[in-house]
């Protein structure tokens, strides 16, 4: 992607009043570039936030997780898990977690089901070990404060 197009249109955004900013991830390819184009918009008075960069890459892990292990497919573990999202797949079926929805693995129920209840509780999870990074994530909540999770995890089970 090229820098300057993008700022030029961000600044006439900014100035027609328009709330706006720009997200880069800090890939370890391009992590020294996306710093430099953070300050240089942060110097042009742009909002540019960084996310860190989640999964692996050349055989490491990036990512600062709430569960050690959680999404390195190195063991399965039996737990109880609880989501704070509602992850719908599209063809309507509700699904435990990301990784149930990226694997194909056995939804909870269905958003057309009128006879389905969401319900706020933990669920039996046997595949702990493969959760996906999104799900076990730290990350900034909605009030943009570091340290959520979207998922709870008991392993006392």
């Amino acid at each position: 992607m090229k820098l300057e197009p993008l700022v030029r249109k961000v600044l006439k955004l900014q100035d027609n009043g328009f709330s706006i900013g720009i997200w880069g991830v800090t890939h370890p390819v391009q992590d020294a570039e996306i710093l430099r184009a953070k300050e240089y918009c942060t110097s042009l008075g742009i909002d540019f936030r960084t996310k860190e960069f989640l999964g692996e890459y050349n055989g490491r892990m990036y990512g600062t997780y709430c569960y050690e292990g959680a999404g390195e497919k190195k063991f399965n573990k039996h737990v109880l898990c609880k989501t704070t999202e509602l992850i719908i797949g599209s063809s309507g079926d509700i699904y435990r977690c990301h990784s149930d929805l990226y694997e194909g693995r056995k939804p909870i129920g269905n958003i057309l089901d009128e006879n389905f209840e969401i319900e706020d509780r933990f669920r039996e999870c046997n595949v702990f070990g493969h959760c996906n990074p999104c799900d076990v994530k730290l990350k900034t909540n909605r009030f943009q404060q570091f340290g959520h999770t979207s998922v709870e995890i008991n392993f006392k089970y």
